[in-house]
């Protein structure tokens, strides 16, 4: 597993064993990247940490490398942080893959964090981990969850079939911007 820091708020994290299949061609390699969020005071605690699946800069067509490039995006890492930025990812409920209240022992040990609620796009209720800085949010995400993420692509038709509030599937959204 690869853990890069694309600036003060986001961390992105892949594996050579990460990747979805179309059912032709090559399998897409996949990566996540975390960004901490600031909600505002809720408690003390303000900032989440939001998750998105991104393509590997690898796999991205020559239409969005093209327009990357154009941007000044030529490293790698400017590559993966440009496609987040412009493109946005699939978004995942990263606190799903070990509820936030059964994580609390170990986690404990990583941030200072509260539980509480918040409304996903699509209206549900659901819990997440609340930090108090943005300190505490990076650190959580390159020791916790990164370190988890291996889980997500266990069940990755099933991320992948939720439609998206702008429309269609993560399906769509990563053949969106990957080599056909």
């Amino acid at each position: 597993m690869d853990i890069t820091d694309l600036g003060d708020s986001l961390l992105y994290v892949e594996s050579d064993r990460w990747h979805c299949d179309f059912g032709h061609g090559r399998p897409v390699m996949l990566g996540l990247v975390f960004e901490a969020v600031d909600l505002g005071e809720i408690d003390g605690h303000s900032f989440v940490i939001d998750a998105s699946l991104v393509p590997q800069p690898e796999c991205l067509n020559e239409e969005v490398l093209e327009q990357a490039k154009a941007e000044c995006a030529l490293t790698r890492r400017e590559m993966i942080r440009y496609v987040y930025e412009c493109y946005g990812g699939v978004p995942v409920n990263i606190d799903a893959l070990q509820p936030v209240k059964s994580s609390c022992g170990f986690s404990s040990f990583v941030a200072d964090s509260s539980i509480g609620s918040l409304k996903d796009e699509s209206g549900e209720e659901m819990e997440v981990r609340r930090f108090e800085n943005l300190e505490d949010a990076m650190h959580f995400a390159r020791e916790f969850y990164a370190a988890n993420a291996h889980v997500l692509f266990e069940f990755i038709d099933f991320v992948l079939d939720r439609p998206l509030r702008s429309g269609g599937t993560g399906w769509d959204k990563i053949r969106l911007i990957t080599k056909k």
